[in-house]
This record gives structure tokens, C-alpha cells and sequence, in this order.
């Protein structure tokens, strides 16, 4: 009989699970030694939020669901990071964690946390193996990360266990439960909604998969309806034709956004989770939303239809009309969104620098955006034309995200150009995956925008009329800290040498860090 240990290792390669980011400890190993036997493979991370990161970005390019796994205690502690963002973004994953051997549990306190209490709190479930069914086990947590809402699960594996047998019998699983689907009178309802409107437009956002992109092309391509997109469903729609209207979600030109939703009299949402917004501008609006789960939250109360929002949105463009906005206010309120570059010479131009990495970098390069002044810039002025090519954590928001999505994103595209735009705040925290990027010679270009600053933060205390306090910090040279591992570093301080060094950078496929001066004087012009 195989032990709990390889048979979790089983059921992970046989659900299409080709790696797996971790921190081992000694309780551990006996679960790394089967994922090894069982032609899994394990990447070391240097800290467990950065594996659940990745195993985050993972889940949701596959979707199936990315896998992270840590010791007990300090260990299983590390990942809950990760794992909140997987739960707010809504990706599939899976995390393992070691817990105390069943025969000292009771008495040893030493390392002893409640994981099933710590992790049911954020995760969709949290199980503890009993060394009984354990195969469908793992295979009811893939069952239940992929059912819509998509979120992380966690497994707890006691140490003694994992080197004993699975013993006769069934695991304690409880019901399972997925969302009812909408009768067609919802959909029928919605319909006439969108054949009344005089001013339609559409909302894109996370619920909305690769397999529906071809839908939603054609019926923008065919009704002609304006869109916004939310952060997370950038590159579903083109950002570079007529009816864009911008990304919506607390991005930069926030105020221009919301003043372009108010010219809409009906929000049809695609995918639309409120999860993804700052503010709750869609309450008391009349809004539409085509979804795989309920989003009705509070006092916000669409009118939705649960099921294939793909399929849904199909039956609407061959049985609804679509009445044209006015001609030329599209135009108009797209002009909005052309800001010009700002700079009081202390550094570049956080806007000009965006602008000129979607120009030199192929069409097909994934950006990963990590949490700060930056992210409400790249959100919005960084063009997406094609899906999974723009990463960034939104619902969670959490600062160290850019560079392990990267990481997982050069993983699952390795013919892509991979970038990481990170600020010098969010970098510090994560420094230690450039030894990632060299042991396993993964070629993501860091792209880091330093101002020596917490900058969102200072913005905002300047906002209230306050003096920038516990947010400024000596910023270290970026490129000679990459270099001290082993990497290409370069210091760029123009925006001609920042598109020669990306250019070479993209060449030669090797992992570069760009240390980039960056004035922060723009983020408050335009936030």
C-alpha cells in the first residue's frame, strides 16, 4: 500500500500538476521525496509567500490548480499572504502544509497552531489527513478550487502520516456545493435591459476565462458597445480600438473613469466581481452581470445570470439590439485618457516609462505588476491586446506579488518576454527570488521604478495636507545588488538607454534587473 505521502503525489501528477513552489522542512521531505519519484517537480522558493505567488499565477493561466507547499508553524504561517490573494483574485491552488505528528500533537506545543482554524478563515476549505481516503481527498480539494468562486484550499499533512500507509476507509469530506445556474427568464430579462438602453456599456472583469474571449471579441465587434475592463481582465478586449474606455477599479484617472460610467444608463458586466474595485460606484446602477457565481453583496444587487457567461453572452448578440452612444462621445471620453508625461526633472517619467516598454516589447509580452503608486499607472496606460498577458494582484492588492508572478508566468509561457515592473518598496520585500532566477535560469526582466519611497502612501498623506512621515528610505542600488547575485544589472537614466537595455535584455535571454530613477511627482498629477 502506498503512504499518504505518495499517494497525494499521485493524485497531483495525475490532475496534470507539472511543479510545485515551496520551503521545505524536515516534516516535509517524505512529501518531496514522492513528488521526486512520482516526476513532479519541486522549485525552491526563498520564502513561502513567494511560492504561493506562484502557485497563485499558476492556477489561474492553467487552471489547474498551482500547488505551493510548506512546513508547519512558521512555515505554513508564511504562505497565508499568497494564499489571500489567490482567495480575493479568485485562483484555483492548492497548499500543503506539514502539521505535528498525530502521536505528540496533544502534548507538544512547540510550533503548534490551529491550521485548520488559521486557514479555513481565508481558504474555500482546510482538511487535515487521517490517513483514510486519502485520494479522494485531494481529489475533492481539486473538485473544489476549480468550482466557481475559484479560491485556494489547504491540506494539512501530519508528519507521522506521511510516511504511513492509507489506511482502509473513507475521508471525512462533507458536501459539496457549486452555484445553481439562472433560469433562461433572467437572461431573457437582461435583454431587454441591454434592447432598452440608450447608453450601453460593457464591463469585462475577472470571471471572465480565455474560452470566452472569442464571444465577447464578437459582440463588441458586432453591436459596437463601449468597454471598460477591470484590472484583472486586461487584454480580453484590445485596448488600442475605438470603444476602450479605460480600466475601471481605483486605477490612475480614477475620477475621469467614473465620470465616463456615469454617461452609461445600463452596465452590462461580463465576469464582473466587485472584489476588484476601491470604491462601490456600481451600487444604486442599473447593472446586468453575466457570471459563473453570484457577486450580490450588501446594497449592491444586479440583476445576474449564473452559468457560462460565454454562452450567455451569445444567446444576447444573436436576440438583443444595441443602441449606438452618440456620435463622437466616444471619441471624446476615450481623448481623456491620453494624459501627457509630467517631470520636475528629479527622474523619469513613471508614465513615459510605461509608454515606452509597451513600445519596444513584442505584443505578446506578459507584464506582472507588482502593488504600488506604479500599478495604477501600468494598469491603466499599459496597452493589453491579448489575455494572461497582464498579472497584477487586485483584489488582496499586496505588495511582493510582481516578481513571483513573473517567475510563475515565465513557467507557463517560456517563449514569451516576461516582465517584472516592480517599485523599489515592493523589490525590498522580495529580493530573495533573483536567487530563483539564477539557480533555475529563468529569464524575467525586472523592470524597477525607484523614487526612495512608499510613494502611494506619501501621495496620500500629501492628499490630507500632511507631511510625508515613515515612508521615505535610502533606496540601494538595484543593478549592483543583481549583479551580487549573479544577474545582469543596469542602472538606466534615460528613456533611450531604458529601451536599448530592454531590447538586449529581450535578446539575449538572460534574467536582468533595471534600476530606473523615477520622478513621483507624476503619480499625484494624475491619480
Amino acid at each position: 500500500m502506498p503512504t499518504n505521502a505518495e499517494a497525494i503525489a499521485t493524485v497531483l501528477r495525475r490532475e496534470g500538476v507539472e511543479y510545485v513552489f515551496g520551503l521545505p522542512g524536515g516534516e516535509v521531505v517524505s512529501f518531496l521525496d514522492a513528488l521526486r519519484r512520482e516526476g513532479v517537480r519541486f522549485y525552491l522558493t526563498g520564502h513561502e509567500a513567494s511560492a504561493a505567488f506562484m502557485a497563485d499565477v499558476t492556477g489561474q493561466i492553467t487552471g489547474i490548480p498551482g500547488v505551493c507547499v510548506a512546513t508547519l508553524g512558521p512555515g505554513a504561517v508564511n504562505l497565508l499572504l499568497g494564499l489571500a490573494n489567490a482567495s480575493l483574485d479568485r485562483s484555483p491552488v492548492l497548499a500543503f502544509t506539514a502539521q505535528l505528528s498525530t502521536t505528540v500533537e496533544r502534548d507538544l506545543p512547540h510550533q503548534r497552531l490551529p491550521l485548520t482554524r488559521i486557514f479555513g478563515s481565508i481558504c474555500k476549505s482546510s482538511y487535515v489527513v487521517d490517513g483514510k481516503g486519502t485520494y479522494e481527498l485531494v481529489e475533492r480539494c481539486f473538485r473544489l478550487a476549480t468550482t466557481p468562486p475559484y479560491g485556494p484550499v489547504h491540506i494539512a499533512l501530519p508528519s507521522d502520516l506521511a510516511v504511513s500507509q492509507v489506511e482502509p476507509g473513507e475521508a471525512s469530506l462533507g458536501e459539496e456545493s457549486n452555484p445553481l445556474p439562472s433560469e433562461g427568464d433572467v437572461l431573457n430579462e437582461i435583454g431587454v435591459m441591454l434592447r432598452e438602453a440608450r447608453r450601453p456599456l460593457l464591463i469585462v472583469g475577472l470571471g471572465c476565462l480565455p474560452r470566452d474571449v472569442p464571444v465577447v471579441r464578437r459582440f463588441v465587434e458586432e453591436t459596437g458597445i463601449p468597454f471598460v475592463v477591470t484590472p484583472k481582465a486586461k487584454g480580453v478586449l484590445p485596448e488600442n480600438v475605438p470603444g476602450f474606455l479605460g480600466v475601471v477599479g481605483g486605477m490612475a484617472l480614477d475620477r475621469v473613469v467614473l465620470e465616463i460610467l456615469d454617461e452609461a444608463d445600463f452596465l452590462l458586466g461580463v465576469g464582473f466581481d466587485p472584489v476588484e474595485c476601491d470604491k462601490p460606484w456600481y451600487v444604486g446602477r442599473s447593472v446586468a452581470n453575466l457570471s459563473r457565481w453570484p457577486t450580490a453583496e450588501g446594497a449592491y444587487r444586479p440583476v445576474e445570470h449564473i452559468g457560462d457567461p460565454g454562452e450567455s453572452l451569445e444567446i444576447l448578440r444573436r436576440s438583443a439590439s444595441v443602441a449606438p452612444w452618440p456620435s463622437g462621445l466616444v471619441a471624446e471620453l476615450r481623448a481623456r485618457l491620453r494624459p501627457k508625461p509630467l517631470s520636475s526633472g528629479l527622474g523619469l517619467s513613471p508614465l513615459e516609462v510605461i509608454r515606452s516598454l509597451r513600445e519596444v516589447l513584442p505584443l505578446e509580452t506578459v507584464l506582472a505588476c507588482d502593488v504600488g503608486s506604479h500599478k495604477f499607472f501600468a494598469a491603466q496606460f499599459w496597452e493589453s491586446y491579448q489575455p494572461q498577458t497582464f498579472f497584477t494582484s487586485n483584489g488582496l492588492s499586496a505588495m511582493g506579488y510582481g516578481l513571483p508572478a513573473a517567475i510563475a508566468a515565465r513557467l507557463c509561457f517560456p517563449e514569451r518576454p516576461v516582465v517584472a515592473l516592480v517599485g523599489d518598496g515592493g523589490f525590498l520585500m522580495m529580493l530573495h527570488n533573483l536567487v530563483f532566477l539564477r539557480q533555475y535560469h529563468i529569464p524575467v526582466i525586472v523592470v524597477c521604478l525607484v523614487d526612495g519611497s512608499l510613494s502611494l502612501i506619501r501621495v496620500s498623506q500629501q492628499r490630507r495636507g500632511l507631511e510625508p512621515y515613515g515612508v521615505d528610505f535610502p533606496a540601494p542600488d538595484f543593478a549592483r545588488i543583481a549583479e551580487g547575485f549573479g544577474l545582469r544589472g543596469v542602472r538606466v537614466d534615460s528613456i533611450d538607454r531604458l529601451r536599448r537595455e530592454v531590447e538586449e535584455a529581450v535578446r539575449s535571454r538572460q534574467p536582468s534587473v533595471l534600476h530606473v530613477p523615477v520622478d513621483l511627482a507624476e503619480y499625484e498629477a494624475y491619480d
